[in-house]
């Protein structure tokens, strides 16, 4: 029976379907056998087994002829997993279930299976995460000169625009993509070299086999075997948390907005979507919400795995065995936080019109900066900082902020009424935003 969180009630609040069959049992079983074919055919290369065997071994190397009772039977009464996938194996393919596994210790099969599941997993990850850069493109492109106010230390700053902003997204996401990328070439290598590593069962082809091992699966050869060496596994699911953090860092940003308070971004709601069970009015913003949550989730994984990477002597199920839990759960948060937040970007509402209503809250004010520098140029910065200060400080609204400034001798004697009324204006003040956001999107061209 499935549990709680794999059943229909929360699979998808905290994994994808996508993940849920490259990482489910049948799925594993499936490349498991296929691994074991690949090796009688590498095997079969060098005349270690006959050529016949590995041809049968190779059309039956699907889930389909595993005899998955006896994988239960085996595993309950005798504890080893790989042999009992094994035994449900040479169940349904009769005598040449005898050459199965021939010389290989449990791990090279075992992690070389989950290197493909892996493989599978940035595969279906990495295409939710383009998708999203797409659309963060076309929110640049959009929203390139739509002004905005800008906030730090959670206050308002100075103008910006709302381009800008999803330019810092897009490109903080596009050096994820690119690192998963690197990620998963550096992880596509097989394992192989026996009980330690030393190749000893398979005497002097054992490179050889290794070789066609790999070129079989379409993997890369280790210089080392790398049974207790957990660093790869670890910098996949670790890259898998820091990805996931940038888009939560959209999706707080968007939680933020979405507040009817301030109500520049507007999380996407399904028509006929329920936000609540006794407030018939509610609109909650599910997507962004789910994007947080899962990164929160996988940050936990990622820690777990780091602690697995402490393995002992040439290898140890103490800490190995651990990552049959979290690699398949870490993907599982992974797709989920990419999906939900590919549906957030795409479905994204910016209104354009409340972030001038919010940018002019504070109106003349948020220009301080833009007035002390035109001062400075007369004055000097520290001198122009407290002339504005001074004015600042003493004024009650942003009117009152503009007038004094043009009843202040020090200003009106560096700076024309026209000039000021230029430079208190919000909307003028963005810089180089703009042609900042249309940069980003230059160098990371739609996919």
């Amino acid at each position: 029976m499935a549990s709680q969180v794999q059943g229909p009630l929360f699979a998808d609040t905290f994994s994808t379907p996508a993940m849920r069959e490259i990482f489910g049992t049948e799925s594993y079983v499936d490349r498991f056998v296929r691994v074991e074919a690949a090796l009688a055919r590498a095997e079969a290369s060098v005349g270690m087994i006959p050529e016949e065997v590995a041809e049968t071994l190779t059309d039956r190397a699907s889930v389909e002829h595993v005899d998955m009772d006896v994988v239960e039977r085996y595993l309950d009464e005798r504890g080893h997993l790989a042999m009992s996938i094994i035994s449900g194996w040479q169940a349904m393919i009769g005598d040449e279930g005898e050459y199965v596994h021939w010389g290989a210790t449990s791990q090279d099969v075992m992690d070389t299976t989950t290197v493909l599941q892996v493989r599978d997993g940035l595969d279906e990850l990495l295409e939710r995460l383009r998708a999203i850069e797409f659309h963060l493109a076309d929110h640049v492109e959009t929203h390139a000169d739509t002004p905005m106010i800008g906030r730090t230390h959670y206050v308002h700053a100075v103008p910006t625009t709302f381009g800008l902003k999803a330019a810092s997204w897009l490109d903080e996401l596009r050096r994820q993509v690119d690192y998963l990328e690197s990620i998963q070439e550096s992880i596509t290598v097989c394992q192989f070299g026996g009980a330690v590593g030393t190749y000893a069962t398979f005497g002097s082809d054992g490179l050889e086999i290794a070789d066609a091992f790999a070129d079989e699966l379409g993997l890369e050869v280790p210089t080392v075997g790398w049974h207790a060496a957990r660093d790869r596994i670890a910098r996949v699911v670790t890259a898998l948390a820091a990805v996931a953090s940038t888009l939560s860092r959209i999706a707080r940003q968007v939680l933020v907005l979405n507040r009817p308070e301030i109500r520049e971004l507007r999380d996407p709601v399904p028509e006929g979507e329920v936000g609540s069970s006794t407030m018939p009015h509610k609109r909650n913003p599910k997507r962004a919400e789910k994007t947080a949550m899962a990164a929160q989730l996988l940050r936990s994984e990622a820690r777990s795995m780091l602690e697995l990477m402490a393995t002992l002597d040439e290898r140890s199920a103490s800490t190995w065995y651990g990552e049959f839990a979290v690699v398949p759960t870490a993907f599982g948060y992974a797709d989920r936080c990419a999906e939900s937040a590919r549906q957030l970007v795409e479905g994204l509402t910016v209104d354009a019109d409340r972030m001038c209503e919010n940018l002019s809250i504070h109106g003349a004010f948020v220009t301080s900066e833009n007035v002390m520098m035109a001062l400075a140029d007369h004055v000097g910065r520290g001198t122009a900082h407290e002339i504005v200060y001074e004015n600042a400080m003493a004024a009650d609204s942003d009117d009152e902020f503009v007038d004094r400034l043009l009843e202040d001798d020090r200003v009106t004697d560096a700076l024309t009424p026209e000039e000021v009324a230029s430079l208190t204006d919000p909307t003028r003040y963005t810089g180089l935003a703009a042609q900042l956001a249309e940069r980003v999107v230059e160098e990371h061209p739609r996919v």
